[in-house]
């Protein structure tokens, strides 16, 4: 018999987020801040800070938690904090 399964509903991926290394994001002055990013052929992407770290709107970080652009923008907050 093919069909759902019985119990509880589970997201087909959990989301993720990339942690900064010099300070706990939750409850950060700087959460909800959004920097924009161009990428390496000129299209727009957005990283935003949240309670729970960093997170791109582009492709490969909802694959992979990390992309470049986060990245970067993770070494620039951080850099200014040093």
């Amino acid at each position: 018999m093919h069909g759902k399964r019985n119990g509880p509903s589970m997201p087909k991926y959990q989301k993720k987020y990339l942690m900064p290394t010099l300070f706990d994001p939750k409850d950060h002055v700087w959460v909800g801040i959004t920097w924009p990013v161009t990428g390496s052929t000129g299209n727009e992407y957005s990283v935003e800070l949240t309670d729970k770290g960093f997170e791109c709107d582009c492709k490969g970080f909802g694959w992979h938690g990390y992309c470049k652009h986060s990245r970067a923008v993770v070494k620039q907050v951080e850099g200014a904090m040093r």
